[in-house]
């Protein structure tokens, strides 16, 4: 007999710790869909070992992966962000036995139905997948004519980036309230990039509690909001980190 899908639940919601397979090339939860149920999974370990076996395994594939390691109290927060990037169940491996178990089942997502639209917290996990997804297979270090999929899932991803809104931040100067600066950041070759983020939670990665004010505009708006400094726009640059030019920008929002 195998361990339980209610036995599974009960680990991953009051075990001490947990660890978490997160891709190198997105910074998030390393994430695959099976080939049978069509679910998007996230891969948790029980122990240390395990998810370093797990890595080795992968690498043979070129897949680059790092154990994260959940505490109990950090839950909640590991399951909202799988419900903010789309996954839809778990892989539940101790020792082995190995269960999948959908989300729903571990924990609730939050609810902003009774929450008027223009305060709910911007989440766009369609984009966040198809993202993920294209940007695992993009960063795989490949030759490339080894290279198949990597069109379909550029595609999906670009109707995403198009149809969807981001959040942009703004830091508002408290003693004049007329001088707006917008934060950015700098490559390894000093190159300015300016930040938009995708949702809420990659925003929050961003600000580390620093006051900023945010807004949401629709892809169409971003060439006009690019700061005459920066060379390019960065989405999620603590995620995904996908970097954009103004010509490219605007390619997408005309395809």
């Amino acid at each position: 007999m195998g361990m339980s899908i209610e036995e599974a639940v009960k680990q991953l919601q009051t075990r001490e710790r947990v660890f978490v397979a997160y891709s190198q090339a997105t910074k998030l939860p390393f994430v695959t869909c099976d080939e049978e149920t069509f679910n998007d999974q996230a891969w948790v370990f029980a122990t240390e070992e395990e998810i370093k076996a797990f890595g080795q395994k992968k690498l043979e594939d070129k897949i680059l992966l790092m154990g994260m390691r959940y505490e109990r109290k950090d839950f909640p927060r590991f399951y909202g962000t799988l419900y903010a990037i789309g996954v839809n169940s778990v892989v539940w491996n101790d020792g082995d036995e190995k269960v999948e178990v959908e989300i729903e089942k571990i924990a609730k997502q939050a609810d902003f139905s009774n929450v008027e639209p223009a305060k709910r917290p911007l989440l766009n996990p369609t984009l966040q997948l198809s993202g993920i997804y294209f940007m695992q297979e993009l960063r795989r270090p490949l030759k490339k004519e080894e290279r198949t999929n990597i069109r379909p899932l550029e595609e999906e991803f670009l109707v995403n980036l198009r149809k969807s809104e981001y959040l942009a931040a703004v830091e508002v100067n408290e003693e004049d309230p007329k001088k707006i600066n917008i934060p950015y950041l700098k490559n390894k070759d000093g190159k300015i990039l300016q930040p938009v983020f995708t949702d809420v939670m990659e925003y929050e990665k961003f600000a580390k509690g620093r006051k900023l004010r945010i807004v949401k505009v629709t892809f169409d708006k971003l060439p006009g909001l690019m700061i005459q400094q920066a060379e390019n726009y960065v989405v999620n640059p603590m995620g995904f980190n996908l970097i954009l030019s103004k010509d490219q920008i605007t390619k997408i929002i005309g395809a």
